[in-house]
């Protein structure tokens, strides 16, 4: 089996994101998070020592509107990383492009997270380790 390493060699599975068209109706008791800034209400939730992030859009201009509509739940993969900056530097020659830029979020403890995309595997959100911010990018 081949081993890539594209956000870096210390980058490390986070989390699976999902769309739904409510998060309740799947886990009455998760807590709901809004955040306006990304346009969801998300909660966490683990499934066999797996974290996943429940997304339902917030809004109907919110980024995961169609693909509630479109009935497709895999939104994303998230990798930690712990410079959000070098993985940014080492994705790109495989082809993942930045679609959004970093900013911090208070989900992840006021980390940075930056979204990118590649044709062949999609989308990947990546998380800083530390809230330091380690290198530039806000």
């Amino acid at each position: 089996m081949d081993e890539y390493a594209f956000f870096g060699p210390a980058a490390r599975f986070h989390h699976i994101g999902l769309a739904m068209q409510s998060i309740r109706a799947v886990n009455p008791s998760c807590e709901v998070v809004v955040n306006k800034t990304q346009g969801v209400s998300m909660a966490f939730i683990r499934v066999n020592g797996v974290t996943v992030e429940l997304l339902e859009p917030f809004g109907d201009d919110s980024p995961i509107a169609r693909s509630v509509r479109d009935g497709v739940k895999l939104l994303h993969l998230c990798y930690e990383v712990p410079d959000l900056d070098a993985a940014l530097r080492s994705c790109q020659p495989a082809g993942f492009h930045r679609v959004s830029r970093p900013v911090r979020v208070p989900e992840f403890e006021n980390r940075r997270i930056v979204w990118v995309f590649s044709k062949h595997y999609g989308l990947i959100e990546l998380v800083e380790r530390d809230g330091d911010g380690v290198g530039g990018g806000e």
